[in-house]
């Protein structure tokens, strides 16, 4: 399955829905200025970056019932004509929507690298029917490099991520980072034999097999608001800011483990609109201590200038990435389901097999099968697929 790369913020969607749910569930509806309705809202999700711009536009679903809040969802827009203009109101760019086998979603992704001009600032324009839509001009910054991606070991019970950076110049004292990791699984046990319920038989399966369920690989993307800021200390450096934990029955603690870490260096203005959703996201209670100006970013309604959009573009120059991979071999996972083995008769596998949901470990002479619970030697039961990523470092299949 292709994956995606994406620089999409998931959680301004998670803000949309809170944002929903917190004007339906009161007593007396919260209007804040210029929000009569919560059907419609756009969404725009991504920023313009001089390598891998992706844009995802949604707009709000409609709730049927204040009492009754029966569906929260983002409707996608993959309608749009989605472009990257500077100050002079040039083209730079088109971010063209993204076909999956023959359908558009609502990815617009600039496939060539944009070429940032000093002095110049930059805007997000969109045109959606016959509404047009536009961010504020930003000026790109230089992103400083990642001093550094560490982990440390919680006495293994857990394992954090941890990033470092320091900007030598001084200029940029506001970040943001987003991650994708990639980690393989490794089941508990392997089954060299699967039965066929079918033809009442027994495959063997091989460990060097592509089809084999013992190896498998899972990934997953940011999905939390990652910010940091040096302006409340003497030193402007941020080390070891933990951007993700995961515990030790997690299965990225199964074999190996990799993330790679995006830096984006920020404006205060998108620092402090990052931070009130995050503020809304942990403490969704306190939408109403926000003023309605805060929950605004800079992209507005030009055809319409009362119509309220959710989103906030920044523009970043030379977003740079660490990758950091991470030897789970020696440590002890804590497995959190129950592995206990069993002895069966083959001729009892017909209907054993499925009813009891078994793995087999081995298989004697006397017809005796020693199994275990299927979860114990299937690693898509946990969430894997044979997609492995084209950089893994080993030869498993």
């Amino acid at each position: 399955m292709k994956r995606y790369n994406t620089d999409a913020l998931s959680s301004l969607r998670a803000f949309a829905l809170i944002f929903i749910l917190c004007l339906s569930g009161c007593i007396e509806p919260f209007e804040p200025e210029g929000v009569q309705d919560t059907a419609g809202i756009l969404v725009v999700e991504g920023n313009i970056l001089d390598r891998g711009t992706t844009i995802k536009l949604s707009r709000t679903v409609e709730i049927d019932n204040i009492w009754r809040p029966s569906y929260f969802s983002l409707e996608e827009v993959n309608n749009a004509i989605v472009r990257v203009i500077d100050d002079n109101n040039h083209e730079i760019a088109v971010a063209k929507p993204q076909i999956v086998n023959g359908i558009a979603i609502p990815e617009y992704v600039v496939s060539s690298e944009i070429i940032f001009n000093t002095g110049t600032a930059y805007a997000l324009d969109i045109q959606i029917g016959g509404k047009h839509y536009q961010s504020d001009f930003v000026t790109p910054l230089l992103t400083p490099e990642i001093d550094e991606i560490s982990w440390r070991n919680n006495e293994g019970m857990s394992i954090d991520i941890m990033v470092s950076t320091h900007d030598p110049k001084n200029e940029i004292q506001y970040y943001r980072w987003v991650f994708e990791e990639d980690w393989e699984i490794r089941s508990q046990y392997f089954s060299p034999f699967i039965f066929d319920t079918k033809t009442n038989t027994f495959i063997e399966q091989s460990l060097s097999g592509p089809n084999n369920v013992y190896y498998c690989w899972a990934s997953s993307k940011s999905k939390s608001i990652l910010i940091g800021e040096t302006t409340r200390f003497t030193e402007v450096t941020i080390k070891n800011r933990i951007i993700h934990n995961f515990l030790s029955t997690d299965t990225r603690f199964s074999y190996l483990y990799s993330v790679v870490v995006r830096q984006h260096g920020i404006n205060k203005e998108a620092y402090t609109y990052y931070e009130n959703i995050q503020k809304i996201i942990e403490q969704n209670s306190s939408l109403f201590a926000l003023q309605p100006t805060e929950l605004r970013g800079n992209i507005k309604c030009v055809s319409h200038p009362d119509e309220p959009v959710i989103g906030y573009i920044y523009a970043s120059r030379e977003v740079l990435s660490h990758r950091l991979f991470i030897d789970m071999s020696e440590m002890e996972r804590k497995y959190n389901y129950n592995c206990t083995m069993e002895e069966y008769h083959e001729n009892l596998m017909p209907w054993f097999y499925e009813q009891f949901n078994l793995g087999i470990i081995s298989r004697n002479d006397r017809g005796m099968l020693l199994c275990v619970p299927r979860v114990c030697t299937d690693c898509t039961y946990h969430g894997g697929t044979k997609n492995k990523p084209d950089f893994w470092p080993n030869d498993h299949q």
